[in-house]
């Protein structure tokens, strides 16, 4: 009997070394079907590195090697050639989105074909958790190549601009040193910039207004100080007729102004928007044509901005400059961008303001990828905590449980009996929050199958109706009468989505009101809206009522909509929340079509 059991066994090891064999061998054919399926993975420049991550990835996983912090360097370089090659934020993202369906499906496939040793599901978890550090490191490379680029593109369009004008053009600092020339200022004096930076101008040429060479230089001469004190510019315009110099002055002034990758509003005394370069207009969307020439206050009536909060109002005002104030402004179109804003003032011999500048630089996509890489970044921690502490928590819970079960229901005492009644539910509740922390930290892989979502709201419906009628609150549902494409979902982890969504809501309508629910049919996704008339949020809740343990309520743990979150990932979607307070809420979530 030994020898038979031995002999079985042995013949178990060889055949699973024999299919592990084959699903190395296959892996190739794997990857190359999962990522045939994806637009990005075909790409001269994207092709190789994903293929090479991708069997480095299921490999290490496959073999049960390595940590779940292991980077790939190849991979993570991807993210230095995506900036280098100017990729913009949504060529990112649909890699980053692109290789968790490749990562899911080769692992499905080898599941399928039974290559995984253990659960299908702590295999996915692991995948997922060293695709998302590897995701995070490809992120970070990128916004850091993004940035240095633009700054060095800045740079050089600046100078290229400079140097391109007929205008002569120097700068001084504070003690009278030259800091800067153009082209045009050295082809002028005839001398090299490397020779004359850093020395004083009057002991630059042998008589003044003539050149190296002692040809006369016929040029007027307008020095403009600068407004902090630190310096000076001074611009020699070539000597021409009245009309032809200033025609010209404006032609190049207007080149230079939108050469510029910041957004230029000029004010005069009188609050006249003097200037507003294109991407001020693309900022703002605003059309040069409805605001050159206006009052200032037209711009902040078409930003919806009050006087008091306007930066470069206060530098007409005062004369006072900001530097890289981080403001949110809401364009004409309604879009929040966030904006780094600098003003400065232009004044007479007198003092008085004649001009506020105001500078603006969009930095809503960039704000955006940071906090996408701390946002990978926490829940990496979160996932080592929470796979730390978890096992220790459930066990004495369990025991303590299980004594408390075998007191007797009918006990004399009535402590035994407010024991069982008080105790067994709380422990209960400290097991549900335990399993909704490891929900955000470590989530269970959906699974996913083409399921009908009028039918899922429908079930929803029968779930909440109760609630809305005890809570005198009105129910509406709107259903889309058909959609355009099969949605692939996980029918219970949906279902917990919109249960968490829908009490929030009553939550926030503790006096009543309405609740609509609405299934919208859309060109590449379908869109839940779930609207209700409650208490609403300010922006500050707003930024964090999707992050762990957040939560206004009493008896919340701050969970619900975290773990909402994460399933909606799960589904390659997106959840996200409008509101006012005191008008209601919006909570929309996108499911993309198979």
């Amino acid at each position: 009997m030994g020898t038979n059991y031995t002999q079985r066994k042995v013949g178990e090891i060889l055949s699973q070394i024999e299919l592990n064999g084959f699903v190395r061998d296959q892996l190739e054919v794997m990857i190359d079907h999962a990522a045939q399926q994806e637009e990005f993975a075909r790409s001269s420049l994207l092709a190789a590195p994903i293929r090479e991550f991708t069997r480095w990835l299921i490999e290490r996983i496959f073999a049960g090697t390595g940590s779940a912090l292991d980077l790939h360097p190849a991979y993570a370089e991807l993210g230095d050639l995506m900036g280098d090659h100017g990729c913009v934020l949504e060529d990112v993202k649909e890699v980053l989105d692109g290789m968790r369906r490749i990562i899911f499906g080769v692992v499905r496939e080898v599941d399928r074909i039974g290559g995984l040793v253990g659960d299908a599901y702590d295999t996915m978890d692991s995948a997922l958790q060293l695709l998302g550090v590897n995701n995070s490191e490809l992120l970070e490379r990128y916004v850091t190549i993004r940035e240095r680029k633009m700054e060095e593109t800045h740079l050089q369009n600046l100078e290229i601009v400079l140097d391109s004008i007929p205008n002569s053009i120097l700068t001084y600092d504070e003690n009278g040193l030259l800091t800067y020339a153009n082209r045009t200022a050295c082809e002028l004096m005839e001398v090299d910039k490397d020779d004359i930076i850093g020395h004083r101008f009057d002991n630059l040429l042998p008589f003044p207004g003539y050149s190296l060479s002692g040809k006369k230089i016929w040029v007027t001469q307008e020095a403009i100080p600068l407004s902090d004190g630190r310096g000076s510019i001074l611009i020699g315009y070539p000597i021409v007729r009245e009309l032809e110099f200033y025609r010209i002055l404006q032609a190049q002034t207007e080149f230079i102004f939108n050469a510029m990758t910041e957004g230029l509003v000029i004010l005069d005394k009188d609050n006249i928007i003097t200037t507003f370069n294109s991407r001020a207009e693309q900022l703002f969307d605003i059309p040069r044509s409805e605001i050159i020439n206006r009052s200032g206050s037209l711009f902040l009536e078409k930003l919806q901005m009050d006087d008091h909060l306007s930066l470069l109002h206060e530098t007409l005002a005062t004369g006072n400059p900001f530097t890289d104030i981080q403001q949110t402004v809401r364009s004409s179109d309604g879009v929040e961008r966030i904006l780094k804003t600098s003003t400065r003032s232009l004044k007479g011999e007198d003092g008085e303001v004649l001009f506020a500048i105001g500078m603006f630089e969009d930095l809503t996509d960039r704000l955006f990828l940071e906090e996408q890489v701390r946002r990978a970044e926490k829940f990496s921690v979160l996932g080592k905590f929470a796979a730390g502490i978890a096992h220790e928590i459930r066990n004495p819970l369990t025991t303590a449980k299980g004594f408390l079960q075998l007191l007797p229901k009918d006990s004399p005492d009535p402590k035994i009996r407010q024991l069982k009644e008080v105790v067994i539910p709380e422990i209960d509740r400290a097991n549900e929050i335990i399993t909704d922390f490891l929900m955000i930290a470590k989530p269970s892989a959906p699974k996913l199958k083409i399921d009908s979502l009028h039918v899922l709201i429908d079930d929803l419906v029968a779930l909440i109706q109760p609630q809305a009628i005890m809570q005198n609150v009105e129910l509406s549902v709107i259903q889309a009468q058909s959609l355009s494409g099969a949605v692939a979902i996980d029918r219970d982890q949906l279902l917990q989505v919109f249960l968490n969504v829908t009490n929030n809501a009553f939550d926030a309508m503790s006096e009543g009101g309405r609740l609509e629910v609405e299934l919208q049919n859309c060109i590449s996704h379908v869109a839940v809206h779930f609207r209700d008339t409650g208490v609403g949020m300010d922006k500050e809740v707003i930024e964090r009522i999707f992050e762990p343990f957040y939560t206004r309520k009493a008896n919340g743990t701050g969970l619900g909509l975290a773990v909402s979150h994460r399933i909606i990932e799960g589904h390659n979607g997106t959840i996200h929340v409008t509101s006012n307070t005191g008008d209601g809420s919006t909570f929309t979530i996108q499911l993309p079509y198979s």
